[in-house]
């Protein structure tokens, strides 16, 4: 679907950046998810806590954020330079106030609420030029700096060059205490991961680890030796979802583990079937059992894609025999010059609903429809396009709620003329709200009568999920 938009600036998911937080220091962050359609002046990132602790994941402002300075390696500071010192997990504004010998310089970081002013020796390698980024650009310039750089006539004081190089990397990935995942390559146990606390490390890629989940018959946890390659940090946290969707991935809870599959029918009573490919079955489980499957790559985590969840689906002949079959039986016909709503692909608009009129049949299930709400490039007609069947809903009818909305209630807000799907977290006044939306990670305020009851069509019928 093409729908038109406001710039969402350079930023791109997985761009290197730094982003300002309330210390007034920088922190590297990495871009999860750049400014959406919903909330434009906002960024989601991953960056390290303060502490070094953990990694955070949250939305932060465009006017913190900037893009990482280029590196100036082997460059000498001289006293009285205004410069950036990685200090405490963070860049830090400093001056120099004294040069010693081994590459160390003092600096000093000015004190807050009349506090006098904190002094550390940081290394050469951990210390930059102060520059501020100011509408697309770094001032001073690279060329200012070079300048500024030759005619530095200060000469250090007991100052010697030293070449540091980076230690080995310690083989030991994990540390004792952490908690991980752990899978296995045994038969009837592949594709499923079971929550455990390194004990130690034994070299050779291998560690000595305690499951959480399985204990002997005296009740002590089971402990095993684990290979490095099979084992991977837990996933973090994600805000839970109201409802998951057909050929969604997912992780089960069974038998102790979290075991990868595919939804495949989506039941009464907050209940899914699901399918594993591995040892190809199906089972029911309730919405509390299963979880957003997280892939682990390359040092972080992504939530499976659509294509990775497609993937699944096409390695399975079964699983896609039984999809065709429920989907024949309940597709519904779409008569010419019908109202309907058809659902968005487009990035940043995924999962919204779009009101619209049948033009026509294609085949192939596959339609013409004419958009009530959105208009092509230069507004001079209604939008047309082809969708397909699955995309398309008969028109929801009295939807719209008399009654207050209820904390956690799912609705559906309108906003930039469609229907998003959301969650009430908070009832601000008798008719006003704010709502979360899972797939953008946002919450907004909407008055009541922008809001209606959130049913799913599912098998030929609107059903009301539940929270």
């Amino acid at each position: 679907m093409k729908i038109r938009r406001q710039s969402q600036g350079p930023l791109s998911k997985g761009d290197q950046i730094e982003v300002k937080r309330p210390n007034g220091a920088y922190y590297a962050a990495t871009v999860l998810r750049p400014p959406s359609a919903m909330q434009i002046n906002m960024v989601f990132v991953e960056y390290h806590a303060e502490d070094g602790s953990k990694c955070v994941r949250g939305y932060v402002d465009l006017t913190h954020v900037r893009p990482s300075p280029p590196l100036e390696l082997n460059r000498c500071f001289k006293i009285g330079d205004a410069v950036d010192a990685y200090w405490e997990n963070g860049w830090h504004q400093g001056v120099v106030r004294d040069l010693l010998k081994d590459s160390k310089y003092v600096v000093g970081f000015h004190g807050n609420e009349g506090k006098v002013e904190e002094k550390s020796e940081i290394h050469q390698c951990n210390l930059r030029l102060h520059r501020e980024w100011d509408d697309g650009s770094w001032v001073p310039s690279m060329a200012e700096l070079a300048n500024s750089s030759n005619e530095n006539d200060d000469k250090p004081r007991n100052v010697k060059l030293k070449i540091v190089f980076r230690k080995k990397q310690a083989d030991a990935e994990f540390r004792k205490g952490d908690e991980v995942e752990i899978t296995s390559d045994e038969e009837g146990f592949r594709g499923s991961w079971y929550n455990a606390v390194i004990v130690e490390y034994r070299g050779n890629d291998k560690y000595l680890v305690d499951y959480s989940t399985s204990r002997k018959e005296d009740g002590v946890p089971l402990r095993a030796e684990a290979k490095a390659q099979h084992i991977r940090p837990c996933p973090p946290e994600l805000l839970p979802v109201a409802s998951f969707c057909l050929r969604e991935v997912v992780d089960a809870r069974y038998n102790d583990g979290w075991w990868i599959g595919v939804i495949s029918r989506v039941l009464d009573g907050s209940k899914y079937a699901v399918y594993f490919s591995l040892p190809d079955e199906e089972l029911e489980f309730d919405h509390l059992k299963l979880r957003i499957h997280q892939d682990w790559k390359n040092g972080k985590w992504i939530i499976a894609s659509e294509e990775n969840s497609r993937r699944l689906v096409m390695n399975s002949n079964r699983l896609l025999h039984k999809m065709d079959v429920n989907e024949k039986r309940f597709r519904v016909k779409f008569p010419k010059g019908t109202r309907v709503e058809v659902k968005s692909d487009e990035p940043g608009f995924e999962g919204s609903w779009y009101s619209a009129i049948i033009v026509d049949s294609l085949g192939n299930d596959k339609y013409l429809v004419e958009y009530l709400t959105l208009k092509t490039e230069d507004l001079g007609a209604f939008l047309r396009e082809e969708a397909y069947a699955s995309y398309i809903r008969p028109r929801l009818q009295h939807a719209r709620c008399t009654r207050r909305y209820k904390l956690f209630e799912n609705v559906d807000a309108w906003y930039n003329d469609g229907w998003w799907i959301g969650q009430v977290i908070k009832v601000l006044t008798t008719w006003k709200y704010a709502v979360y939306f899972q797939t953008t990670n946002e919450v907004m305020e909407f008055e009541h009568n922008d809001l209606r009851l959130h049913q799913e069509w599912i098998n030929g019928k609107w059903i009301i999920p539940s929270k």
